[in-house]
């Protein structure tokens, strides 16, 4: 199975960052919509996961946040990862909370590297569109350079997940295995 560890967002803020990709969305680019469902900040990636790895994985992610008092996101800002005008990913950046994020991410990395060890430091940003093709490249570095001071709104962080990713047809598929909750949250 596929496993990740992510922070869920409240509706306020998936409804912001859906009202940004229709915008994005109605320009003749091709993209790749992130839906709404699927809308997560991935603290760990985990990847391919055995069963009989499921109880030590969860005991540990336990470990990790048992002395983690909840925070507060903000997100701020719409960015693109890629250079110059070739654009790969289109995120929304975390603005306040990124410290707590950062802590709480090498904490789980401390913890689940011998599942799946990250290359780079972790970097919070939010995924909302994947960009397929280079049509209208030049448009839409200047669309996504237009959104770069938007405000998005914040999320309380009380809980994190780990989460199941099924790949389909259609795209991946995420559920929940199992719920931690920060202190205080």
């Amino acid at each position: 199975m596929r496993l990740f560890v992510a922070i869920e967002l409240d509706e306020n803020v998936v409804a912001r960052l859906s009202s940004i990709q229709e915008k994005l969305g109605s320009g003749d680019f091709d993209l790749k919509l992130v839906e709404r469902e699927n809308m997560h900040l991935t603290l760990k990636f985990l990847g391919e996961v055995q069963e009989s790895q499921l109880q030590r994985i969860e005991a540990l992610v336990s470990e990790a946040v048992k002395d983690v008092r909840g925070f507060t996101l903000s997100f701020h800002g719409i960015g693109r990862f890629g250079s110059g005008s070739r654009v790969n990913v289109i995120w929304a950046g975390v603005k306040r909370g990124s410290e707590d994020f950062v802590n709480l991410a090498k904490a789980l990395e401390a913890r689940l590297s011998f599942v799946r060890r990250e290359e780079r430091e972790p970097s919070p940003h939010l995924t909302i569109a994947r960009v397929k093709s280079g049509r209208n490249a030049d448009r839409l570095v200047r669309e996504v350079d237009s959104l770069r001071d938007v405000k998005v709104g914040e999320v309380r962080v009380k809980e994190i997940k780990l989460k199941k990713s099924v790949l389909t047809p259609r795209g991946p598929v995420y559920s929940d295995v199992k719920v931690f909750s920060l202190k205080g949250g």
